[in-house]
């Protein structure tokens, strides 16, 4: 099974975006699938999945967002973006894949966003749906989980002004301190997932589980109420296949309410291809979780289907 092949990706503005590209040993690709990781984690954590569908196929490509895994000491650190990051990485991403493709002409790509990246992959359909063949979300919500999205504006505004973008912000700790209350608190992160050694790789890699900086907190508040405004919504065209996939037991859905409530967003513009799938007891991330063989052969019956 191919390694991954490490890179880089120059963003408009100069910064360095790293970039793991998984390829077929031989052949074309049937078609490549572009990975958003979640928040405060990296995209190496995705190295099972990607061998996965190269096995199938299919060429993967991976990229660290701004202020996470080895993008971050070019941003500041982890968790430290500059200026209007959420809008930096949603063009991070166009270029990654646009130089990807632009190696495999005609292959088509889809575009997979888990948790905060799904709703990364949800402003990119609305902004260059044009260059997808379908998209994915995985552990995804409608909005933030417990956040009233103008009072959080407010408060976070107030502390980029009084202390900076950089200033390490509790607004998002705080938002999912009540995530592992119904497990036993054994790391913390008991949320993730049913698989303990999974839970336990995630503590363990300094690359996961830090705090925002004040300024990419609020650009992801920003992101919420942008992405989920109707005239932004009806964006996303109605002939663009899209596939929901999470845990029943994800807090971050609150007991599903906010994945029906999605599903409902994309029903209302008229999304003709639209399929979705809860897995019985699993948590936040399925990818992880114990049955994750399950969730993978899903995931590749749907891209078989769909290109």
């Amino acid at each position: 099974m191919p390694a991954y092949r490490p890179g880089l990706t120059h963003a408009h503005d100069g910064v360095q975006i790293a970039t793991y590209t998984w390829l077929p040993e031989s052949g074309r690709p049937r078609a490549l699938v572009q990975i958003a990781h979640g928040a405060a984690e990296h995209a190496l954590r995705y190295d099972r999945f990607a061998r996965h569908l190269v096995a199938h196929g299919y060429g993967v490509l991976a990229t660290d967002h701004r202020g996470h895994g080895a993008t971050a000491p070019a941003t500041g650190g982890h968790g430290v973006t500059g200026e209007d990051s959420w809008r930096a990485i949603v063009r991070d991403l166009k270029a990654a894949g646009d130089r990807l493709r632009a190696l495999h002409p005609g292959v088509p790509l889809v575009l997979f966003g888990h948790s905060l990246g799904s709703m990364l992959a949800r402003d990119y359909a609305q902004e260059y749906a044009g260059g997808l063949s379908g998209l994915i979300l995985s552990g995804t919500f409608r909005t933030l989980p417990g956040a009233e999205i103008e009072s959080s504006l407010t408060a976070l505004e107030r502390q980029v002004a009084e202390r900076g973008r950089a200033a390490r912000s509790s607004f998002i700790p705080d938002l999912f301190a009540s995530f592992n209350d119904p497990y036993p608190r054994r790391t913390g992160f008991e949320w993730l997932s049913r698989d303990e050694a999974e839970v336990d790789a995630y503590v363990a890699d300094g690359r996961c589980g830090f705090p925002f900086g004040a300024g990419l907190a609020l650009d992801w508040v920003r992101a919420v109420r942008k992405v989920n405004d109707p005239r932004n919504l009806a964006r996303i065209p109605s002939g663009l296949p899209v596939h929901v996939a999470v845990g029943t037991d994800d807090p971050c859905n609150q007991r599903m309410t906010q994945v029906y409530e999605l599903l409902e967003d994309f029903r209302y513009i008229g999304v003709e291809d639209l399929s979705w799938r809860g897995y019985r007891g699993a948590r936040h991330e399925i990818l992880n979780e114990t049955n994750r063989d399950e969730v993978q052969e899903d995931l590749t019956a749907w891209l078989d289907k769909h290109v």
